[in-house]
């Protein structure tokens, strides 16, 4: 029963329009080589295009509805991965939007990212912006009493990403070349050598222009003014150090 179902599944995979319905449920069980995962990636590329046209609409929706809050069109500096590291059979995973399957940043994360830019950064050159004691820190991000006052939305791809060349989602490849000893438990004796075999691992990062937006909860100019200084420390953030996994090869930077 189990295995017609997944012969069922394989036979409508084509013309999905759900990436991410497509990388989670898809994947063949059996496998030569990793054809069924560069076949899949394929899929899911193909995919997005297919979905754009329904989440043109939910982008449109979601701008409306997001029509106060101070907002920029922000692109990618080549390539970004977020969520490289959750569960996934496909080795690596990737944060998509749950409803329309393609690529999303979390408000989560950006908010993460921008807190630790505040204190990091912001925070040397004023007290106020650092994480301890600073009184515009709190404002921004709350404390143990607080929440704040920031709402930090979820970043959504712009349609027009979907079908550009090269972008939307990508394939990309790493290639670690000291598997074993990676791997090592703290009781093995493997140790990183120039005579390891590279082992290169295919996954799918994101390319193209997301829209970046933040909002404040006090009504009138005061509240747009926090608004405003949180998108500026964002922007920045993202500029400088980047989201998702990889920044430190250059991944993630995003810049108006």
């Amino acid at each position: 029963m189990i295995q017609a179902c997944r012969a069922r599944l394989q036979a409508v995979a084509g013309p999905l329009s759900n990436p991410g319905l497509l990388l989670a449920r898809y994947l063949r069980t059996t496998d030569d080589q990793g054809a069924g995962k560069r076949t899949l990636f394929d899929q899911a590329r193909s995919a997005q295009k297919h979905a754009r046209d329904l989440y043109r609409l939910a982008y449109r929706r979601w701008e409306e509805d997001s029509a106060g809050a101070s907002a920029m069109i922000l692109s990618v500096r080549g390539r970004l991965v977020i969520g490289l590291g959750a569960e996934s059979a496909l080795e690596t995973g990737l944060t998509l939007h749950h409803t329309y399957g393609v690529p999303v940043l979390p408000g989560s994360a950006l908010k993460g990212l921008a807190a630790h830019y505040c204190d990091r950064v912001w925070g040397q050159q004023d007290p106020a912006f650092r994480r301890d004691s600073g009184p515009h820190y709190h404002e921004l991000f709350g404390a143990t009493d607080d929440s704040g006052h920031i709402t930090f939305h979820d970043a959504w791809i712009t349609p027009e990403s979907l079908i550009a060349p090269n972008q939307g989602l990508v394939l990309d490849v790493m290639t670690p070349h000291h598997g074993l000893y990676y791997m090592a438990g703290p009781d093995d004796n493997a140790a990183p050598t120039d005579f390891d075999d590279p082992n290169p691992v295919s996954f799918l990062s994101v390319a193209g222009a997301f829209r970046v937006a933040v909002s404040c909860d006090v009504p009138g100019e005061v509240g747009d003014k926090w608004a405003r200084l949180a998108l500026k420390l964002l922007t920045e953030a993202l500029g400088s150090w980047g989201i998702g996994g990889k920044t430190n090869a250059g991944y993630g930077r995003l810049r108006a």
